[in-house]
């Protein structure tokens, strides 16, 4: 009685995982890509989760405001002090819009936070960035 597989078999299987990853594999890929409206959602998180960490830091109130047209940010202290500037790509037809003109986010040395609404719309969607009141941690909806 042999216990053990046959060249032809090992190779039957080798060929059946080797046709498995070669379709799965750009399937993965393709998934993972970003889009315009990922992307822009990360640079604001990424420019909000900056002036929290700010804010903390240097135990004093740090704003952020937004031009939801032109995608412009403005972080600053409250005594005036610019800290940073910039714009969040707004391309492949994605907008901003808020419920204000000028949507304002406030992170307290403390922790806490004030902050207006924040909505990225684009074709793959909608995403609304959320601040905790108490903890000032940032929150995308939906991920």
């Amino acid at each position: 009685m042999n216990r053990g597989f046959t060249l032809v078999e090992v190779l039957v299987v080798l060929v059946i995982l080797g046709i498995t990853a070669a379709t799965v594999v750009p399937a993965l890929a393709r998934a993972t890509e970003d889009d315009d409206l990922s992307r822009a959602t990360r640079d604001v998180e990424r420019v909000l989760v900056t002036a929290r960490r700010t804010a903390l830091e240097r135990a004093a109130p740090v704003t952020v405001t937004v031009v939801p047209e032109s995608g412009r940010y403005w972080v600053h202290r409250m005594d005036g002090t610019a800290l940073d500037s910039g714009t969040v790509a707004l391309d492949g037809g994605l907008r901003m819009v808020s419920s204000t003109r000028r949507p304002r986010f406030q992170f307290n040395p403390l922790g806490t936070a004030d902050g207006d609404s924040l909505l990225l719309l684009g074709a793959g969607g909608a995403r609304a960035l959320a601040i905790d009141r108490w903890t000032g941690g940032i929150r995308v909806e939906p991920r």
